[in-house]
């Protein structure tokens, strides 16, 4: 069997799509992969939008993402999905082109010798759990079997494989090494998480106002059920990060809001409150602590359960009075055969104060739905999560617009909503449409993106169209970079550069662009305007580009200033009615 025939079937058995670009060092695979019944070639306009289609592929339908690349530009350009899937803990699995083996550099102190060749390994070390150079056609079949182990192994992440040109092209060996996959001591495992369990459920005993912080390990290690499980069993109450939030119905009791620098004034109060925090999936990275860890939730014990034990040793990570190296779902499972004697009564209270701050400091306000010039960002978004269809897919973007969906969009529906969390790129809900859509055919998607990001991945829009991709594009225009703007008017006294028309930066016309692809577009221009339009927006089948007319005035709020406690949100309350509510 030729090499890339046997790569093609190997690839089958893991996943349906394949993305990328062509080029002369990926011919070979590629034709092998049009060839396969089992397997479908998505032709991205970059290999950028391809790797940030396959990063989406992943969060949508569980199968791992898979992107190929040809040697040199085709690769660098793919670092981007590799980095939002290496930061996300994403499986994906990256194939390399590369120029014939007798091309290759045996002096690494020459700086090329085979067109387009370059550096790989140590280019991507970084921002991948495995990589590798095949030489040998013996090495197919093991490499391949261990970069997809590595990937879905522990904590999961990108992989990649670089294949010359005449190695694909070959022919695969009557013998070849054969690999065996990586297996967890579960004895030890098993000791390791009895002896931390004791603690844990002492604390949890003893504790009279206590949070569980929620975070996306419990979706990436299927633990969701048992979690699920586990609160309505105990009545506790809990806390989302965002990757979470979406499998959480905004209006249960026990639901205390999103936390951290950009959440919900109510839900920061909840955290400062509480006094003791289990934090189940979540790596307390600094958007959610803040910029003094010390200052996180300070009269609290914290418990951390994390499977990278590389996590305990961060800087900026608040006291941790327990931490528990381990998957989510063999701890939580024992936590259930031992009896958990909570202190109920004093609980009630607890979700009684809960929910007396929820209803004190709402997001919206009376002001935010008055707009009648512009549609204002946090009634555009709270209104939006009345029309979006029930199974259906939200992918926000970067920047302002990421935080509006978080704080002001209502979970009330089965909806899958993801962005690329810690990586965050400019341009990329665009690009996921495409992976999204493959992932799930049936699901309608909803792209949120905001005008000064569409132009890093703009050339996605021929994707869309050429395959009728059902993604319903809001373009949030505020005429430039709302958030930088706000940051430059509180560090620089709104010494504006680079951030709109008049401090250098111009954007193209959303409603030209979509026209010039072929795609049908319209402008919702006030809070009025909304309403009646979004009715026959998801009544609509296939792409649509929607230009949503922003005040550029309009910023993120409450949001905390660099150095603030997460209880000191912007615009300031009192210090007299913030010392109420967290003694109260």
């Amino acid at each position: 069997m030729k090499v890339s025939d046997y790569i093609a079937d190997l690839l089958s058995k893991n996943t349906s799509v394949i993305f990328g670009g062509q080029g002369s060092s990926v011919i070979h695979l590629v034709d092998s992969i049009i060839k396969h019944k089992g397997l479908k070639f998505i032709p991205g306009q970059s290999e950028q939008g391809s790797s940030l289609a396959a990063d989406a592929y992943y969060r949508v339908s569980g199968k791992v993402g898979v992107t190929i690349g040809t040697s040199g530009p085709g690769i660098l350009n793919f670092l981007q999905g590799m980095a939002c899937s290496y930061f996300d803990s994403i499986p994906s699995l990256y194939i390399a082109g590369a120029p014939v083996t007798s091309h290759l550099r045996k002096d690494k102190r020459i700086r090329q010798i085979g067109f387009q060749e370059m550096e790989v390994q140590n280019m991507v070390k970084p921002i991948t759990k495995y990589s590798c150079l095949i030489k040998n056609t013996h090495e197919i079949d093991y490499e391949f079997k261990k970069a997809l182990d590595i990937a879905h192994n522990k904590r999961m992440g990108p992989v990649l494989v670089e294949l010359p040109d005449d190695i694909q092209r070959s022919y695969m060996p009557n013998k070849k090494k054969i690999y065996l996959p990586i297996r967890l001591n579960k004895l030890k495992t098993s000791k390791l998480l009895n002896s931390k369990l004791k603690k844990t459920l002492y604390l949890l005993e003893q504790s009279k106002r206590p949070l569980l912080l929620l975070g996306n390990g419990i979706r990436l290690s299927k633990s969701v059920s048992i979690i699920k499980k586990f609160i309505k069993k105990y009545k506790i109450p809990y806390s989302c990060s965002w990757g979470i939030a979406d499998l959480f119905k905004t209006n249960d009791k026990l639901n205390a809001g999103s936390f951290g620098v950009a959440a919900t004034r109510y839900g920061n109060f909840t955290l400062q409150k509480a006094d003791l925090i289990f934090c189940i999936g979540t790596r307390l990275g600094t958007q959610a602590v803040g910029g003094d860890p010390k200052k996180f939730s300070p009269n609290s014990k914290k418990i951390l359960i994390d499977i990278d034990t590389n996590e305990f040793n961060s800087q900026r990570l608040p006291k941790i009075d327990i931490k528990i190296s381990s998957s989510i779902k063999p701890f939580i499972s024992q936590m259930f055969t031992k009896k958990i004697k909570l202190k109920s009564k004093d609980i009630n209270k607890w979700i009684k104060v809960i929910n007396s701050l929820k209803k004190d400091y709402p997001i919206l306000s009376k002001k935010n739905y008055t707009n009648k010039k512009f549609v204002d960002p946090y009634y555009f978004f709270k209104t939006l999560s009345q029309y979006v269809k029930n199974n259906s897919v939200l992918i926000p973007d970067a920047s302002a617009n990421l935080i509006w969906t978080y704080q002001a969009f209502e979970i009330n529906k089965n909806i899958n909503m993801f962005t690329a969390f810690n990586h965050s790129p400019m341009g990329y809900s665009l690009a996921a449409s495409v992976g999204a859509y493959f992932g799930n055919k049936k699901k309608m998607i909803t792209a949120i993106i905001g005008d000064g990001s569409v132009p890093m991945n703009v050339q996605e829009l021929e994707t869309i169209k050429n395959y009728s991709v059902n993604v319903k594009i809001f373009i949030i225009n505020n005429r430039g970079y709302s958030l930088i703007k706000q940051t430059q008017e509180t560090w620089l006294n709104s010494r504006y550069a680079g951030v709109d028309k008049s401090s250098g930066l111009s954007l193209p016309d959303n409603t030209k662009i979509a026209k010039s692809y072929g795609i049908k577009s319209l402008i919702i221009y006030n809070n009025d305007d909304l309403k009646k339009n979004l009715k026959k927006i998801y009544n609509l089948k296939g792409p649509l580009v929607i230009d949503v007319r922003i005040d550029p005035n309009a910023r993120v709020a409450p949001k905390i200033d660099y150095g603030k406690p997460l209880h000191e949100m912007s615009p300031a309350l009192s210090k007299n009615v913030i010392k109420e509510i967290l003694e109260k």
